[in-house]
């Protein structure tokens, strides 16, 4: 028969109005961090500046002040200028919902967790205001993702000069949310998707500069990564809205890739062009085209299986050689299949690269929606690398590499129930939150939100990197924050509350 955890038992008894007894509650510290970091966002962290009090949560903040940035710090290790929440050499005033994803997803779980709907209430206000308030009006193309942002100072767009074009940072997951705040604005970026950005090239009528923005896709810069992004918004749009353009966009868009694999290795070049491939880019695709799967009609459901089943096959049958070298293939000849880089590092995270873990992660993935015995091996291994491997005391490690590392020793504990990993994902935490957190001291306890009128706690937000001293989200804090979460919940044995797959850096 099966039990209830002590803390479920609780609020089962709490239900029927008998009183609970007293039980012991496991050590965990971690959500008491959560909570801080969440709360100090929403009272000091939100957009309330300019003509426009949008509310958007900003996507760089001093930590000591928890106010805006007046100058522009330097850079974490890995990112590059032009992607920051910044216009070129001036101070970082920016919102990136794309930044932020984790962290509105974590606003969710925190709402389900504490009863308390101003977490819910804050990322359904943001994602409302973005879609509504944000799009060009000549495309509907939003101004987020990997090189654009919304100024919330001067209630704008930022421009990036020669970087202002329009690409994805991350899959958006929260299309759902979105068709529920903000039904026709949602619909409209969807179309401009594919109008602006896949259409007009394919069929000759290309604008380099529409609207606002160019497009990545001018330069013939056609990343798998990113078909996988288009797909899943356009999955999601004709699930919600039934239109027949959302299912050719899909159907043009997966026969491109379709026809890109190559006869005999069955590998798809990183770009238009390039003879190698990026294994991690095509995995992140199979991902998108299987989650897309769900939404979409017969037969285009089934040939978005079969696409992500063959990259299975290709990437569980690549010379991993996890044990050894600690790191995933990154890179093959196309034609060959033979290696053209070096494998993924532990925690060197940069720009247009990948961790273990974060490559991992991708396995996590597909291993937890098909249950290929060929991507279990994958975690465990990778897990096993991170089981006494730290970072180098030079290294400026972002926040969001401590969080793929837990979450991936949590997998690897729920692929095996063997305790090292769970006891690892630990230790790692521990670290995370005296490197990120340096000056707070840990939460007495970790089982709820901070008192309303208790007095603010130093250093709510977490640094930017092991280097710096600001909160910057291109990093991962909403990683980091959201394997805490994770952590907590696996440590209580709590099954009611859902926490989102921290699947989401690829």
């Amino acid at each position: 028969m099966k039990t209830l955890s002590p803390v479920l038992f609780v609020f089962a008894l709490a239900a029927f109005g008998a009183e609970a007894p007293k039980v012991p509650v496991p050590n965990s510290p971690y959500l008491g961090v959560v909570y801080r970091f969440a709360d100090a966002l929403l009272e000091h962290g939100r957009d309330t500046y300019g003509p426009q009090k949008s509310g958007l949560l900003l996507s760089a903040l001093d930590r000591a002040m928890l106010a805006p940035l007046t100058n522009r710090p330097p850079a974490p290790a890995g990112i590059r200028e032009g992607d920051r929440v910044g216009a070129k050499s001036g101070p970082l005033v920016g919102a990136n919902p794309q930044h932020d994803e984790n962290l509105l997803r974590l606003l969710y779980t925190l709402s389900e967790l504490s009863g308390q709907r101003k977490y819910r209430d804050a990322a359904e206000a943001e994602l409302k205001w973005f879609l509504q308030n944000t799009a060009s009006p000549a495309t509907h193309l939003l101004p987020w993702g990997e090189h654009l942002s919304w100024n919330v100072l001067a209630d704008e767009p930022i421009s990036k000069e020669d970087r202002a074009m329009h690409e994805f940072f991350r899959p958006w997951m929260l299309w759902k949310k979105c068709f529920e705040m903000a039904p026709e604005a949602s619909r409209q970026f969807a179309l401009a998707l594919w109008q602006h950005q896949i259409a007009d090239q394919i069929t000759g009528a290309f604008n380099r500069h529409a609207g606002f923005w160019k497009h990545a896709a001018a330069d013939g810069m056609d990343f798998p990564r990113h078909a996988g992004f288009y797909i899943r918004t356009w999955a999601v749009a004709y699930a919600q809205t039934r239109e027949g353009t959302f299912l050719k966009a899909i159907e043009v868009l997966l026969g491109r890739f379709e026809s890109k694999r190559h006869p005999d290795t069955g590998l798809i070049e990183s770009y238009s062009g390039q003879t190698s491939a990026w294994l991690a880019s095509t995995l992140s695709l199979a991902i998108d085209c299987d989650g897309a799967a769900h939404d979409v009609t017969e037969p285009l459901a089934s040939r978005l299986r079969a696409f992500a089943a063959r990259e299975d096959s290709v990437f569980c049958g690549l010379p991993h050689d996890l044990k050894s070298r600690g790191g995933f293939v990154t890179q093959l000849e196309k034609s060959t299949a033979k290696p053209a880089g070096a494998v993924t590092p532990r925690w060197d995270a940069r720009y247009g690269g990948y961790t273990t873990a974060q490559t991992a992660l991708m396995c996590v993935a597909r291993y937890e929606n098909n249950g290929q015995t060929g991507y279990r091996e994958l975690i465990t291994a990778a897990a096993d690398s991170y089981l006494e491997s730290l970072p180098p005391e030079e290294a400026d490690v972002w926040p969001m590499t401590f969080g793929h590392a837990i979450s991936l020793q949590l997998a690897a504990w729920r692929a095996t129930a063997r305790p090292i990993y769970l006891n690892r994902a630990r230790q790692l935490a521990d670290r995370a939150v005296a490197a990120y957190w340096p000056e707070a001291a840990p939460p007495a306890s970790g089982v709820g939100p901070a008192p309303q009128n208790s007095a603010k706690p130093p250093a709510a937000l977490p640094r930017a990197s092991l280097k710096t001293d600001h909160y910057e989200t291109i990093t991962g804090a909403d990683t980091l924050a959201l394997a805490l979460v994770e952590l907590h919940l696996h440590i209580l044995h709590i099954t009611a509350v859902h926490c989102p797959a921290n699947t989401i850096d690829r």
